[in-house]
């Protein structure tokens, strides 16, 4: 399954530093990084002649041994780190969402649970 992670309340340079916080949290941490596979994207294509988009999105695609729980713990645990915790937005492609602003790894694993990662 394909989710989309990004970061709310926050400009787009600080925006684009979480998420790249984020994505380098994931690929430090080799059980996290063989399977979720973490691309840092934009939701947006370019605009012509723009010199590049935006990174305002984290795209993880999840193998079936990485579940609600996983997810949950890395992302709490990545947000435990910053100085201001955001907020995260976690997105299906079907456009079901949910937001993640919780410390509490079992409130996370419960909201990302709604989302089908079990």
């Amino acid at each position: 399954m394909q989710v989309q992670v990004s970061v709310e309340g926050v400009n787009d340079i600080e925006k684009e530093a979480e998420l790249r916080s984020l994505h380098s949290w994931l690929q430090s941490d080799r059980h996290t990084r063989r399977l979720t596979a973490p691309q840092l994207g934009a939701v947006d294509p370019p605009v012509p002649g723009a010199q590049g988009s935006v990174i305002d999105v984290l795209s993880l695609v999840l193998g079936s041994a990485f579940n609600a729980a996983s997810l949950a713990l890395s992302l709490i645990s990545w947000r435990a780190t910053r100085p201001q915790q955001p907020i995260l937005t976690v997105r299906r492609p079907d456009g079901t969402t949910v937001e993640i602003n919780t410390g509490s790894p079992e409130e996370a694993r419960a909201l990302l649970e709604r989302l089908g990662l079990e």
